[in-house]
């Protein structure tokens, strides 16, 4: 494992709660500080869009763009039957809303772990694993998701 990837398992190791985002019954868990408010999808203007985008959510005076992604992070063209709540995500830079079948909050920070050698990628969005109810669930940031998305946008025009 090479240093930057140790130095943000480190950083993640310090956060103590943790919210769980299941997205086509895979889980994903983001710091609970970075969910600034959790909206109903029937608050998703379809007409707001930019690429990539499924519609946008009016929240503190501004416009926040709403992406809807598949299990494996893919972004999808709409909205699956099977979401039902947008959860408004915002680090300080990065601010969107991310439509998900679940949320629950994790009474009790997880144990994650490091990421084998062939995982630990710069760019990948998976910063750590954790086991949830004998489930391996994957742990990102909103920074590493808007990353993602913001590949997908340059690649896709």
């Amino acid at each position: 494992m090479n240093g930057q990837v140790r130095s943000a398992l480190a950083e993640l190791q310090e956060i103590r709660a943790f919210a769980v985002l299941t997205l086509d019954g895979r889980k994903w868990l983001v710091p609970q500080a970075e969910i600034q408010s959790l909206e109903s999808l029937l608050d998703i203007d379809r007409e707001v869009q930019i690429p990539h985008s499924v519609g946008a959510v009016a929240f503190a005076g501004e416009w926040w763009p709403v992406y809807s992604l598949s299990g494996e992070l893919r972004i999808l063209p709409q909205l699956p039957d099977s979401r039902r709540a947008c959860p408004l995500l915002d680090n300080g830079a990065d601010r969107f809303g991310l439509v998900c079948d679940r949320l629950e909050t994790l009474a009790e920070a997880p144990r994650l772990q490091a990421l084998p050698a062939c995982m630990a990628l710069l760019d990948s969005p998976i910063q750590a694993l954790v086991l949830l109810d004998n489930e391996l669930g994957c742990v990102t940031t909103t920074e590493r998701l808007a990353a993602l998305i913001a590949i997908a946008e340059d690649s896709h025009g």
